[in-house]
């Protein structure tokens, strides 16, 4: 119980040394440290703390700052050409389209022999043919079109 109390005026003191406390827990603490010696030596280790780290200062290399510019711009230009590379262009679209419209008619063909093999319906062949490799073809071979806006609408810098 003693510990829990310890604990939570604990709590109050951190809080109190960023100035979120509430008056309540302001006056809660004044009380508290009156009578107990471990919460004021917290106290007084923690405000200690905070003038070390308030007086703690570093010289920094004047020409640190451009440097790190310049490593970030030339990094960004990097990022930038890699990009440019990687996007698809009008020729990977077109050779997605051919190898669709290429694949689709010899899955076509081989639809017929396998219907005629196993005694399928050559419509129901071709619904299934349709359903299964001609339309999920074609909307991946729209997909080559569509990713090259993408990359360019994400700010991130994340890309499909």
């Amino acid at each position: 119980m003693q510990s829990d109390r310890h604990q939570e005026v604990c709590r109050i003191i951190d809080q109190s040394l960023v100035s979120t406390a509430s008056i309540a827990e302001a006056q809660l603490l004044r009380e508290h440290l009156l009578t107990c010696a471990d919460c004021n030596a917290y106290l007084e280790a923690n405000r200690r703390t905070i003038a070390t780290l308030g007086g703690f200062a570093f010289e920094v290399d004047p020409g640190l700052q451009g440097k790190v510019l310049a490593a970030l711009t030339l990094r960004a230009e990097e990022l930038d050409r890699r990009h440019k590379l990687s996007q698809p262009t009008w020729w990977h679209c077109l050779v997605a389209v051919l190898l669709t419209v290429a694949g689709s008619f010899g899955a076509s063909d081989a639809g017929r022999a396998v219907s005629a093999a196993f005694h399928i319906a050559p419509k129901e062949m071709g619904t299934g043919l349709m359903a299964f490799w001609i339309v999920p073809s074609v909307f991946f071979c729209l997909l080559f079109l569509v990713l090259p806006f993408t990359g360019r609408i994400n700010k991130k810098g994340i890309s499909l």
